[in-house]
């Protein structure tokens, strides 16, 4: 039987205690272990209550009312520590969300809107259809551009 053992043992019931009181006989620090700890157990064992120190509820009352204060505050730290990183998760699923699920604006968007959110002139290609020299370049270029804007007006749902 070791030390600990033994000291775990030494002031229970029945056949351990026993084996634990032949290892105190053989060693010093269980020895000095019983010596210093029987008389408490002894005290324990006869029912005798100490009596508590005088203000001791006063001073129990305060000690719990203080921890009830510091555990509050302590909540509130858990709880924000845990919330700002959850706001900013939804914030950039919010703003994922919208670049994902807004509407492309070159795609939706008619040939003056997408110049004027590009900040462009939208007079420069007319200019350029009227500054063309050949007629027929004219004519090509005119009828193109009225291709481009029927193409987009197309019926949408």
């Amino acid at each position: 039987m070791n030390c600990k053992e033994a000291r775990k043992d030494m002031f229970g019931p029945g056949d351990r205690r026993d084996e634990a009181e032949r290892h105190a006989a053989g060693c010093p620090d269980c020895r000095s272990f019983e010596r210093d700890y029987a008389p408490i157990l002894g005290m324990l064992k006869a029912g005798a209550e100490p009596e508590p120190l005088p203000y001791f509820q006063e001073r129990l009352w305060a000690k719990i009312a203080e921890r009830e204060r510091a555990e509050s505050w302590t909540l509130w730290l858990r709880w924000s520590r845990r919330a700002i990183p959850v706001s900013l998760a939804l914030i950039a699923v919010f703003v994922g969300a919208i670049f994902f699920f807004g509407p492309a604006l070159e795609d939706d968007m008619s040939q003056p809107a997408a110049l004027l959110i590009k900040n462009a002139n939208p007079l420069t290609e007319t200019n350029a259809l009227f500054n063309e020299d050949k007629i027929e370049a004219r004519s090509m270029m005119i009828m193109f551009a009225g291709a481009e804007l029927a193409s987009s007006r197309r019926y949408r749902p």
